[in-house]
């Protein structure tokens, strides 16, 4: 016992002799390998200056110890020291922030490179009584929708009302940059840097004058004279119905955009909108007009962040982030193992959150042109499932990002969640991202209570249908065919030839069909709120606010509001529960020993939709090279290809929308 204590005092003298020895080096070298290296440059400097040795004469050198008392009040005044330093999270937007977390993961647990994961982190921050500060810097690859930077721009609000000071950096700030800076008490710039917000435009490209060029004709009936799908492959330029659309849409984006950056800074609204149509403007007059705090650069911080606090700072960097495990390469068992190892299901009572980002499609969702997924009917139908079946979930969250797809595939994922609601009797909350236009629509008025991003884009009620006649691409090329066919309309779907007027008199019949059952499920649980379906269908869009009006949706808000009502309809309190990502992440314990779930599908391959075929390799480097706007709507038109291909009805909104 004597010898414990002696070596407990031994180490106890050695921290005090050595206060800025391990400590510091573990967490400048921790935040130097998590975070860019000027922000905590200072803070490694000052670590590595505190453990260099100094030499001194042999007989200055005290080799008297300190007393028991002495090495108490030591260890109190470095306890004071610490405490009194002002802490400050930092979180770092370097990369592209993402909607829904990965389909796999490593050990499982959250994903807070999410959207979602980085609203908890600063949450939390808000909520934490030793956090004062919080620090944002903003990378030149992050990207984002401008409905997520305002969900970001709302929780640094949330931050300012709960008296912390916020903090974001940019070496230039663009209008989604801008967007989540805004909502910050303090927005720095790079002195040589600038801020360019250009304003909104739409940009709807029509591919007519080329298919023509080849011989190709699209043959496209719509439902809905404001639906505008199948403009793109009809017309060389838009009708006035889907002119006086799109115009519009800008129009109330721009406004969102001005309203946003007016009120967050206290800026006239004719100041916004003269900064706008400037364009660009340099940090100094960007500072002078009062769009833009303070001019420094990234090793300037530290020494901002201690005068605008008062106080020394200490940089937390990965701020909630979880930590990740230590893993054994010592032994390959081991090794295996951890890797194996699934997180134990928890049993604590929870909201199932589920995504439906994408195209809509039958199956499991098609990978698009880039990699990018879908919406597929059996996915979705099994994750609702699932969520009906799991006692432990109390609710449902929908979040939905889509322009639409398939109308079939749209019909049958609302079949599933009004039974999620209906015969599982669990609310179903819907929280609207960017978009939930015409098929996305369709799965979103299957909610009990809609939520909507205020620039969410939101209707297109209509439908589209048809198929493409490659008659005169044969013809130029010199390929012939000949059809044999048995029955009076085995040649429907031929690209042969156009539909003749029978065939097309019962193509518009069909799609009239599926209009009337879009707007029937529409007023199933719209009834009372949408006064005038025609009004608001026909293919008509609208930006969220004018949405509320109408009763397409409910209410203003992000994920985080919609989660919360899904908590207040379960009678679930405020930390009481767990939010669930239903389907969740796959990990390596599901590819070793497959899904312990009965309901769930066992799989043993890797969670990948597809090899890399070498084929594809030339393409994709070849369609990387357009815009990414560019990139978005071609992919989109390619699928609804597909989509018409299998069945000739579609709901589809026409258009990308996208925002620098």
């Amino acid at each position: 016992m004597n010898l414990m204590r002696c070596f407990a005092f031994m180490l106890l003298v050695g921290s005090v002799l050595d206060p800025a020895g391990a400590e510091p080096t573990t967490r400048a070298s921790t935040a130097a390998a998590t975070a860019p290296s000027a922000v905590v440059a200072q803070a490694t400097s000052k670590a590595a200056a505190a453990t260099q040795p100094t030499t001194a004469p042999t007989s200055q050198i005290s080799t008297k110890l300190p007393t028991p008392a002495e090495l108490v009040a030591k260890l109190k005044q470095m306890r004071q020291q610490k405490a009194a330093r002002s802490k400050v999270a930092y979180i770092d937007l370097a990369r592209p922030v993402t909607e829904k977390p990965a389909d796999f993961s490593l050990f499982g647990g959250a994903d807070r490179s999410t959207l979602r994961g980085i609203v908890e982190r600063l949450q939390r921050a808000r909520d934490d009584k030793d956090v004062r500060g919080v620090l944002l810097t903003l990378g030149p690859e992050m990207q984002m929708n401008l409905a997520q930077a305002q969900e970001l721009r709302d929780a640094l609000l949330e931050l300012r009302r709960a008296g912390k000071k916020t903090f974001v950096y940019a070496d230039s700030y663009d209008t989604i940059g801008y967007t989540i800076a805004s909502g910050a008490t303090n927005i720095c710039l790079l002195e040589g840097g600038q801020l360019m917000i250009p304003g909104v435009g739409l940009e709807a490209t029509f591919f007519k004058g080329t298919l023509d060029k080849i011989g190709v004709m699209a043959d496209y009936v719509q439902i809905g004279e404001y639906k505008g799908a199948e403009e793109p492959f009809t017309r060389t330029s838009p009708s006035e119905e889907l002119r006086g659309e799109l115009s519009r849409i800008a129009e109330s984006l721009f406004a969102e955009i001005v309203d946003g950056i007016s009120l967050s800074r206290n800026l006239s609204a004719s100041a916004v909108r003269q900064m706008i149509d400037e364009t660009m403007l340099i940090a100094s007059v960007a500072q002078q007009r009062g769009f833009v705090d303070h001019l420094v650069d990234q090793d300037g911080l530290r020494d901002l962040l201690k005068d605008e606090l008062g106080n020394e700072i200490e940089l937390l960097p990965n701020y909630g982030q979880p930590q990740k495990p230590q893993l054994d390469f010592s032994n390959p068992l081991i090794l295996l193992a951890q890797l194996s190892r699934k997180p134990p299901p928890g049993d604590r009572p929870a909201i199932a959150l589920i995504y439906a980002e994408g195209l809509i499609s039958e199956g499991d969702g098609e990978a698009d042109l880039f990699g990018g997924g879908g919406v597929g009917s059996e996915s979705m139908r099994k994750a609702l499932r699932m969520a009906a079946r799991d006692s432990n979930i109390k609710a449902v969250v929908l979040r939905i990002d889509s322009p639409g797809g398939s109308a079939l595939a749209s019909e049958v994922i609302w079949q599933a969640i009004r039974h999620v609601s209906q015969d599982a009797r669990k609310p179903v909350i819907v929280s609207i991202g960017s978009m939930a236009a015409s098929g996305g629509y369709y799965l979103a008025c299957a909610g009990d209570y809609i939520f909507a991003d205020r620039c969410a884009i939101v209707g297109s009620i209509g439908v589209v249908g048809g198929k493409f006649v490659l008659r005169g691409l044969y013809d130029k090329i010199g390929l012939s065919s000949e059809s044999f066919n048995q029955g009076r309309n085995a040649d429907l779907f031929s690209s042969n030839q156009a539909f003749n007027e029978r065939q097309r008199r019962m193509i518009r019949t069909w799609m009239q069909q599926t209009y009337d059952q879009f707007t029937q499920r529409v007023m199933t649980t719209r009834q009372g709120k949408i006064r005038d379906i025609d009004k608001v269908a026909r293919g008509r869009i609208f930006l969220a606010s004018q949405a509320r009006e109408l009763g397409l949706i409910d209410e203003l808000g992000g994920c985080e509001a919609a989660i919360a009502r899904a908590a207040e309809w379960a009678e679930l309190e405020p930390g009481s529960y767990d939010v669930r990502v239903v389907p969740p992440p796959k990990t390596l314990a599901d590819i070793f020993g497959g899904a312990d779930d009965p309901q769930v599908e066992a799989e043993s391959m890797l969670p990948f939709t597809a090899p890399l075929r070498p084929e594809g390799l030339w393409r994709q480097s070849l369609l990387l090279t357009l815009p990414p706007s560019a990139r978005r709507q071609l992919a989109q038109q390619v699928q609804l290809m597909q989509i018409l291909e299998r069945r000739p009805i579609a709901l589809v909104a026409p258009f990308v929308v996208s925002v620098k």
